[in-house]
């Protein structure tokens, strides 16, 4: 009982600063999009990044940074929240949708669509050609790496996107 409080209130917390870090985002200074550029293999990994709003630029930007050396970690965090690309929902949106999911209860199309962004993003990161990490970090974080994704990797991912 007690370890799924904790777990409770890291995730509020984890909630609470993206929700602050959202207001806040500046849009990616042009050195920082050309980092990003580089780093992204193809036209359609770059295209998919560069969809996103500024807010989840800034976002993905700074997992990346804090996400370790290798061009896999990389490309995940660049690339984890790109589902969220086609949903216009604001900061407030976001939370509601968040908070609703919560409760089990069906709210409108687009905060479905916000709360089941992770599924929808790994299905175009596939499309793309994105690699394994990537994928299944964009589908199952937060939680534990699936078959056949390394742990290290995967637990340096979600320590880098607990902002």
């Amino acid at each position: 009982m007690r370890e799924l409080q904790e777990r409770r209130l890291k995730h509020a917390s984890h909630l609470a600063r993206r929700f602050f870090g959202f207001l806040r985002a500046r849009p990616l200074r042009p050195p920082e999009q050309q980092w990003v550029h580089d780093r992204l293999g193809s036209a359609e990994l770059r295209a998919l990044f560069f969809a996103q709003r500024h807010e989840d630029q800034r976002h993905a930007f700074e997992v990346a940074m804090r996400a370790g050396d290798g061009q896999e970690r990389i490309e995940a965090a660049l690339l984890h929240d790109v589902g969220k690309a086609d949903v216009s929902l604001g900061a407030v949106g976001r939370s509601f949708a968040t908070l609703w999911a919560l409760t089990g209860l069906k709210g409108p199309d687009s905060w479905s669509a916000y709360v089941e962004h992770g599924e929808r993003g790994a299905a175009r990161l596939q499309e793309a050609g994105a690699g394994q990490l990537t994928v299944a970090f964009a589908r199952h974080h937060p939680g534990p790496p699936p078959p056949g994704v390394g742990s290290e990797d995967w637990h340096a991912l979600e320590r880098a996107d607990d902002v």
